[in-house]
């Protein structure tokens, strides 16, 4: 992979701005990364209370590969590639309940734990077939505070390596102990690069937000990276209220985690923690220039919610990163095609993150 020199290299941190504009608009780039990065990487695909009981299943796909994550019936969460072995139709749509997994073309019956039980007509039509050989094929599945990730390739690094430090920079909050109090979805015109690298730069904090982020204080905030994900946490400015004054501060925070908490587990799950929540954000590629937001938020259970704090929570959340951060990268998504789009000298510090993303990626996707 031959990717351009620029002189402009020396004035971007790292190894500076290394993804080419296709990267950001053509369809076989896109395909490559799917393949390339998405199938290779551990991948956050929803939360163990999503399926809680025997049963309860969620279908996603995951670089181009349908993956099922079903509860069995001894209550373990497993996770499959959504393809029957017979003649490869996908098996289950959507998220909802069933006692085995019965493929709708030919009718093959697979138990909740993968294993192949029924074939009709088996006796005359397929006298040599041999059921334990042909269970659904697996996928590798973790878990990290009830998210559960899965590696559709299986080749990807060891989960506990992955992480890195995450654990102990977030395990505190306990995400899996938490309640939801809100989510929602949104789509954008631009590629999901741009909002990841977008997440990731401190320099456009005054600029894009300059009142929806007015109360944190960004010259004190501090950027982590750690493995091929990244952390970062600002505190309060004087004499600012916090944006969920009305929630409890759940359990057990350290003071820099009070703080505002904006952080990214490569290559697509950002998040966004405070003194009172915890939430994910899902950046979902749909197309070269087409991407979905999966937002949901968690905050201290059993307490009394104010009647109207989940609607706030929710327009403050689409505010900031449906019509302020999204909306700057259907910007740049505008004008990558052009032939005088190019990347300019970056902030030493505030944009070496973008840097490191694209070093992670690379690192994936040349692999």
């Amino acid at each position: 992979m031959n990717l351009p020199k620029s002189p402009l290299r020396t004035l971007q941190p790292g190894n500076g701005y290394r993804l080419p504009a296709e990267a950001y608009y053509d369809q076989d780039w896109f395909i490559r990364e799917q393949k390339q990065l998405f199938r290779r990487s551990w991948n956050f695909v929803c939360e163990t209370r999503d399926i809680k009981e025997p049963g309860d299943y969620l279908t996603a796909t995951i670089g181009g590969e349908p993956i099922v994550v079903v509860r069995d019936e001894s209550g373990r969460v497993r996770a499959f590639h959504n393809i029957c072995r017979h003649r490869g139709a996908k098996l289950l749509d959507d998220q909802g309940n069933c006692n085995k997994i019965v493929c709708p073309y030919h009718r093959w019956q697979y138990q909740l734990d993968g294993s192949l039980r029924n074939v009709p007509q088996q006796v005359k039509q397929l006298p040599d077939l041999d059921l334990d050989d042909w269970g659904l094929v697996p996928v590798a599945l973790a878990n990290w505070q009830g998210l559960l990730f899965v590696n559709p390739d299986g080749q990807a690094a060891a989960f506990d390596d992955w992480l890195a430090d995450i654990p102990d920079l977030l395990d505190a909050f306990e995400p899996s102990r938490l309640q939801v109090l809100c989510e929602g979805t949104f789509e954008f015109s631009a590629n999901w690069k741009f909002y990841i690298e977008n997440h990731v730069d401190w320099y456009h904090l005054w600029y894009t937000h300059p009142e929806t982020l007015r109360m944190w204080g960004h010259h004190k905030g501090q950027m982590l990276q750690t493995g091929s994900h990244w952390a970062s946490f600002e505190p309060l400015r004087p004499g600012h209220p916090s944006m969920t004054p009305d929630l409890e501060a759940i359990n057990g925070l350290s003071e820099r985690q009070q703080q505002n908490g904006a952080h990214l587990l490569f290559p697509n799950l950002t998040l966004f923690t405070g003194a009172t929540y915890f939430a994910t954000g899902v950046v979902i590629p749909l197309a070269p220039d087409r991407t979905q937001m999966r937002f949901r938020a968690l905050v201290e259970p059993n307490q009394e919610i104010p009647a109207d704090i989940a609607q706030i929570m929710l327009q403050a959340f689409q505010e900031i990163t449906e019509v302020e951060d999204a909306g700057m990268t259907e910007r740049l998504q505008a004008t990558v095609q052009s032939d005088a789009f190019s990347v300019g000298p970056m902030t030493l510090d505030h944009e070496a993150p973008i840097a490191h993303l694209h070093d992670a990626y690379l690192a994936v996707f040349t692999r």
